[in-house]
């Protein structure tokens, strides 16, 4: 840009010279030259400027679109689309897929007692230690109020439910958070569902089957982990924790 716009104001100025009469520039030609370079310079460098903080700004717009405020995990909306994929890229390769959902038992009983600022630190602290299981590849997003949703993109059902026992186990004995007055110690249950290879399903009866297995969880007592067994949502537990849950 600073080097179109100094030949255009030399070729304006050798014009204009050459319309007085003057057969030279002389210093007129280095002055054509040299000053509007500074000045597309500083016009270069804002607009630049501006273009960079265009970017970010609408980086930062995308990742809050994408992610929980609270927990920084991803959100419904994110999680969704990533799942819908990693269906469907299952399905055209006949790939394993699972997915749980996990809710925190009691939580109502964590804010009735020790106010939404502690039940805030729970969600945090029980993503946090469900988030250390993860590979690389699975998604960990908040579903809604106290649930959270894992996507495990080629793993069979019985890793799945491994994987799930290791993150009740992190929260029922590990997750304690200090209100002002006393320690909260919270359990989690959780639903898994699967997709064997080839296996014909949509992320909807996925979804469905594993918050029908979470339910019979809850049902049986909490703090356990419960398999989906069949599209209709009928489940199995898997294993039975002990009643920790406040």
């Amino acid at each position: 840009m600073s080097a179109v716009v100094s030949l255009l104001s030399l070729g304006l100025t050798y014009g204009y010279i050459r319309a007085l009469g003057y057969d030279t520039m002389g210093e007129a030609f280095f002055i054509s030259l040299l000053v509007p370079l500074p000045m597309t310079l500083i016009t270069g460098w804002a607009i630049f400027s501006l273009i960079v903080a265009l970017e970010q700004a609408r980086h930062v717009a995308h990742v809050q679109s994408i992610t929980d405020s609270l927990t920084g995990l991803a959100n419904r909306r994110h999680f969704v689309q990533t799942a819908q994929r990693a269906v469907d890229l299952a399905l055209r390769h006949r790939l394993p897929l699972a997915l749980l959902i996990l809710d925190i038992d009691h939580f109502k009983r964590v804010n009735d007692t020790h106010g939404h600022d502690a039940g805030d630190k729970v969600l945090v602290e029980v993503a946090r230690r469900c988030a250390q299981y993860l590979r690389t590849t699975d998604l960990l997003a908040r579903w809604g109020g106290e649930e959270f949703v894992v996507l495990l993109p080629n793993t069979p059902l019985e890793h799945a439910r491994q994987l799930a026992e290791r993150m009740r186990e992190a929260v029922a004995f590990s997750a304690q958070l200090y209100a002002p007055s006393d320690a909260v110690r919270v359990t989690i249950s959780v639903g898994a569902a699967g997709m064997a290879e080839g296996e014909p399903m949509t992320l909807d009866a996925l979804v469905q089957a594993a918050d029908h297995a979470l339910y019979d969880a809850k049902r049986a007592g909490r703090n356990q982990v419960s398999l989906a067994t069949g599209h209709g949502g009928h489940s199995g537990l898997s294993r039975f924790g002990s009643l920790l849950a406040t």
